[in-house]
């Protein structure tokens, strides 16, 4: 009876831990990267869906904020002597 009990645990340890090692490896094949870009006034990264998209003179730019990106273009588009 000892013998049947120990290999019902045995059973158990084994198909707790196959079972646990296919959720890990399904959690790592599901994993999201975000994308970061880069923000050209504040000099700093943010999430590319978040950002604020522009192009300017054939080049895309992104910014955090309105506020990054007024300033941005009021720093380029000032006349150059």
């Amino acid at each position: 009876m000892k013998y049947l009990i120990f290999i019902a645990f045995l059973i158990f340890v084994y198909w707790y831990f196959s079972k646990r090692k296919k959720k890990l490896s399904y959690n790592k094949s599901k994993e999201l990267y975000e994308e970061f870009v880069f923000d050209e006034n504040c000099q700093t990264y943010v999430k590319k869906d978040s950002a604020i998209k522009v192009e300017f003179e054939g080049k895309d730019y992104y910014f955090c904020s309105k506020k990054c990106l007024y300033e941005f273009l009021q720093k380029t588009s000032k006349p150059q002597p």
